[in-house]
């Protein structure tokens, strides 16, 4: 949600700035636009110019082109509408009364409303309708030639998040950075850094960074960069080495990330396992836990905290710890959570689960429990994320950059971790050696089993093509199959624009079959489990109402042929891991529907890949 890029060394800074917005394009934008310190005499805009565009990147690097900037110090951002429309005069940066000082923000200021209020009382002239131009103005306010204590002024009146990016005409040797709860990095070069809200941004660059922490300051000049609080103290930062290479960001031969991305999901299960599945013991060990096995064994509920696609894998977790650990278990909506009753008592552990580690209604939770004194682990993937830094332990699966903003192969790690923990807590519990050892078999053999499920995809992409007309889905399932179907839907409205409903199959007859008719199918998640024969019956329900039936099936199931119309068989696997494979089909459904619609599939309309906003 939204991007920041920012360059100051001896190259020209619009081609970097440019190449760095592309990279951040998969976060979702709906604007863009850039500002450079000009080397032009007389300078354009009092030394700044300022380019924005309504619309995809390739209208500003075309406008940009054109305008041909020569300056070596510059920021740039892709906006996602909050405040304003998405229009060319509410796109970032946004500049101050003179035109002197541009700031590039993600984030939302919440009392921006008082702030303008009282800049526009005292003379200051808006010319968008957004939160972040406040902060333009009220940087302006308190310069006196030093930026950086400009700014530092400035946010002690600011309510809200920011990861901010900030230049100056008269000050051609210097970005000013700040962040509370939006990430930003900075990527380290020779005698020329990159700032960015994302890794992904600098990697071509660069593998050296250093990642800010809330409530910080950064200077950063071409001879070096300093670091200070909001309350001026100064901060020891320490440089990292990103794990990561531009390779992996990269399509290949896919025509788009989110094909290349559900096929990566084979590796992705191995890379979670790898190293922590004992399948000799039928255990895993997972040092990032912190967790002793004394606190393991005496867990009395387990709670998942997490938005969207990483709910759902959640409550697959809610059945891998309730089935093989014994241990009850809720799982919560983040943007919920924080608003009700904590009623969390000291013998619960919670997790949060987050691809990109920065969900802010996650982060806002995770922050809300531990300030009750209450441990607070992670599933996540994205390394030096916020969350990976804020969380007394967890995992991290593992899966490498996610560019698709309709997450897959997130999502499969995220099972896997849970499913390696829910094995862990089972057998410091009540779980046999020969039901670990069964259950670790179980996932050992996934990876295989995954790619058996890929190379039946044309068939799939047959069976998008016969439904792709239709204007409604209803998505069902049971038990762990219920998430799927949840999960299922979720893929079909994120990247086709198709309605769908993912709904309990048992709730279906409780009010959602009153939608169905023959111009409105269902997609039944069916394997062969102990209630199998209740999901059939759910079917007939469906048949009976002349509904059109497409069923994810267990292999060798001949049977589903009489209440299905169309059928996508996964292999067989031990019936708590089903999962592993039922959403596959499903994402592949969704992928070739959107596919044979033409649509921008990485980059749905209206969504984000980073939601950084509450």
């Amino acid at each position: 949600m939204c991007g920041i890029v920012g360059y100051i060394g001896n190259k020209s800074a619009a081609p970097i700035l440019l190449e760095g917005l592309k990279r951040l394009e998969y976060r979702g934008y709906d604007s863009a636009g850039v500002a450079i310190l000009e080397n032009t005499n007389p300078p354009a805009q009092a030394g700044l110019l300022g380019i924005k565009k309504s619309g995809r990147i390739a209208a500003l690097e075309s406008a940009v082109n054109l305008a041909n900037p020569t300056g070596n110090l510059g920021i740039a951002h892709t906006r996602w509408a909050t405040h304003g429309a998405p229009t060319e005069k509410n796109a970032h940066p946004h500049f101050d009364c003179s035109g002197r000082i541009a700031v590039a923000h993600n984030g939302i200021i919440e009392n921006y409303g008082e702030i303008r209020r009282a800049l526009e009382a005292s003379g200051h002239f808006f010319k968008s309708e957004t939160d972040t131009e406040v902060l333009a103005h009220l940087i302006e306010k308190y310069y006196q030639e030093n930026l950086a204590e400009a700014v530092r002024l400035a946010l002690r009146h600011v309510r809200g998040t920011y990861g901010l990016a900030v230049i100056a005409a008269d000050q051609p040797n210097l970005i000013v950075a700040a962040r509370r709860g939006s990430p930003l990095i900075l990527g380290i070069g020779d005698d020329e850094y990159f700032l960015a809200s994302d890794a992904s941004a600098v990697l071509s660059h660069t593998n050296q960074v250093i990642y800010l922490s809330d409530g910080e300051l950064l200077r950063i000049s071409r001879q070096g960069f300093s670091a200070i609080t909001l309350d001026n103290k100064l901060v020891d930062k320490e440089i990292e080495t990103l794990d990561l290479d531009a390779m992996s960001i990269e399509k290949g031969v896919f025509p788009h990330y989110m094909l290349k991305e559900i096929y990566e999901q084979p590796q992705v299960v191995k890379n979670c396992l790898a190293g922590r599945l004992v399948l000799g013991e039928g255990t895993a060990h997972i040092g990032g836990l912190n967790l002793t096995d004394a606190e393991i064994r005496m867990a009395e509920r387990v709670v998942f905290v997490a938005c969207g696609t990483a709910s759902y894998a959640g409550m697959v977790g809610k059945h891998f710890f309730e089935e093989i650990a014994g241990i009850p278990c809720d799982v919560c909506l983040a943007s919920e959570f924080r608003y009700n009753r904590l009623l969390i008592s000291p013998q619960t552990i919670v997790f949060v689960i987050s691809q990109s580690g920065e969900t802010a209604d996650t982060i806002a939770a995770l922050r809300e429990v531990k300030q009750k004194g209450i441990k607070v682990l992670g599933v996540i993937n994205v390394v030096g994320s916020t969350m990976s830094r804020e969380t007394d332990g967890g995992m991290f699966i593992y899966a490498g950059p996610e560019i698709g903003v309709a997450s897959t192969k997130a999502f499969m790690g995220q099972i896997t971790a849970l499913s390696l923990i829910a094995l862990k807590f089972g057998r410091l519990r009540h779980l046999s050696v020969s039901e670990g050892k069964r259950i670790g078999q179980g996932l050992f053999k996934l990876p295989s089993k995954i790619e058996e499920v890929l190379a039946g995809a044309e068939r799939i992409r047959q069976i998008a093509e016969k439904y792709k007309d239709f204007k409604n889905f209803l998505y069902l399932g049971r038990k762990a199959s219920f998430p799927i179907a949840m999960e299922g839907a979720l893929k079909l409205k994120e990247i086709s624009y198709i309605h769908a409903e993912g709904c309990a199959a048992g709730e279906m007859k409780h009010g959602p079959i009153a939608l169905v008719d023959e111009n409105f199918p269902s997609v039944f998640v069916a394997p062969r489990d102990d209630v199998y024969e209740k999901t059939i019956s759910n079917m007939e329900e469906i048949r009976a109402r002349k509904g059109k039936v497409l069923a994810i099936a267990t292999a060798g199931d001949e049977e589903i042929t009489r209440h299905a119309d169309d059928v996508v068989y996964i292999p067989q696997t031990e019936p708590c891991l089903s999962s592993f494979l039922s959403v596959v089909p499903l994402q592949l459904f969704a992928y070739f529907i959107a596919a044979s619609k033409g649509l921008d599939i990485d980059k749905p309309r209206n969504l984000a890949k980073s939601v950084t906003v509450e």
